[in-house]
């Protein structure tokens, strides 16, 4: 009895030091030093939720193209090293190099725990991992895959957040994953990456190929969900399951904000007739109608009410086996709907 009153007042005293210092990053912008013993709390509490929410962001990647096979990943703000962890999972065949870059010397060795095991002789479970602290030096050095997952809301300042992005972009030379947490904070801080790699020019150039948004975004244009009071952040969910800890075990759920951006061609992902949208809110099934809240190609936010009788029965279906996140095609001859208060 008495230990399970130790593993509570344990639990409830790691819950709170936690909280406090997410509080830091992702409603004050604060930067954060990790030692040793906030690592592991961060380990402990975000671990599971961070890998999964980078897990589904690469996975725009694979699912859309196919035949992209990285030798090549830059990991900036590393931490315990779960985008190189995701990464092999995607493309554990194919990557020959994965820089992971992070200030923090303690958080590095706890990674590189993480890939033993936590036995010290061990092999790591997967080879060709490299802990840096600081970033290659030549601008001329690029890598296939570029990754920040939950750093820019570690960096201070907007200008720091706006070189850091700049920095990043010059070493990718296919795509750059950019993932935060899903709050109004962390959507307007990729929003201000997306803008600065749309619109500033560098005034030096080592590859000239412009950037171009991947996912989420159907458009280049001002985000719509910026436009509406109450702002309502552009974020998606994903489920998993926590770290094997003392304490509740039920599958829990990640919320995320990111943006991958290209530097490769766009491919042709549909016909002639077909856009794709994206769904920004979980699909909502009726009797014989489904309800999906979508960020349509022409930067407009829209409600369509999808039937079978007026879009077909292979849309409908379409539609009704989507989910918050997923791509959605839009056949132009159909006439819109217009927003339906039927439930």
């Amino acid at each position: 009895k008495m230990g399970d009153i130790d593993e509570e007042a344990l639990r409830n005293r790691i819950k709170k030091r936690v909280l406090s210092e997410l509080r830091q990053t992702t409603y004050h912008w604060n930067s954060l030093k990790y030692d040793e013993e906030l690592g592991v709390v961060y380990m402990a509490s975000r671990l599971a939720g961070g890998f999964a929410a980078v897990t589904r962001a690469l996975n725009e990647i694979k699912k859309r193209d196919p035949s992209f096979a990285p030798q090549s990943l830059l990991d900036f703000g590393s931490g315990l090293g779960t985008v190189a962890w995701a990464s092999h999972l995607h493309w554990g065949d194919s990557l020959k190099e994965m820089v992971c870059v992070d200030s923090s010397g303690p958080m590095s060795v706890l990674a590189e725990r993480l890939l033993k095991g936590d036995e010290e002789e061990a092999e790591p479970l997967f080879k060709h991992v490299y802990f840096r602290r600081f970033l290659p030096v030549s601008p001329k050095v690029q890598f296939d895959l570029v990754a920040a997952a939950f750093t820019l809301s570690e960096l201070p300042s907007v200008k720091e957040r706006e070189d850091a992005v700049i920095t990043l972009w010059r070493k990718t030379s296919s795509y750059l994953v950019l993932v935060e947490n899903g709050t109004k904070e962390g959507h307007q801080m990729l929003m201000e990456a997306r803008d600065t790699l749309l619109k500033k020019q560098e005034q030096i150039v080592y590859d000239p190929r412009p950037a171009r948004v991947f996912a989420p975004c159907p458009h280049e244009m001002m985000c719509p969900k910026l436009a509406r009071e109450p702002i309502i952040p552009c974020n998606f969910q994903q489920r998993y399951h926590p770290l094997p800890l003392p304490g509740p075990h039920e599958c829990q759920t990640e919320k995320f904000s990111y943006l991958i951006l290209s530097r490769m061609e766009p491919a042709q992902e549909g016909t002639e007739g077909l856009e794709w949208a994206r769904l920004i809110a979980p699909v909502l099934c009726r009797t014989r109608h489904v309800h999906c809240h979508m960020c349509c190609t022409d930067g407009q936010l829209q409600h369509k009410v999808v039937t079978a009788r007026k879009h077909s029965r292979d849309v409908y279906r379409c539609a009704r086996n989507s989910d918050w996140g997923d791509q959605l095609p839009i056949i132009l001859k159909v006439e819109e709907d217009a927003d339906s208060d039927s439930e």
